[in-house]
């Protein structure tokens, strides 16, 4: 087990967050765009939705409530 002062500890630590960038770019180009997201799934390629990743997403502001 890595050690957080091991210095591959803070390379995963930056490959994790680089992937998870990743995949929001990758659910916010196909909500944009209304295509598929190509995923590999019990040993199959498959395009999915976005909308089953959508969590992934940044939470979008609240609009200010009218008066």
């Amino acid at each position: 087990m890595l050690e957080s002062t091991d210095p591959l500890y803070k390379l995963s630590e930056k490959v994790d967050a680089a992937i998870k960038e990743a995949a929001v770019t990758v659910v916010q180009r196909a909500k944009w765009t209304h295509t598929p997201i190509v995923i590999w799934e019990d040993g199959k390629v498959k395009e999915v939705s976005y909308k089953r990743y959508e969590h992934l997403l940044p939470k979008e502001p609240e609009s200010p409530a009218e008066s």
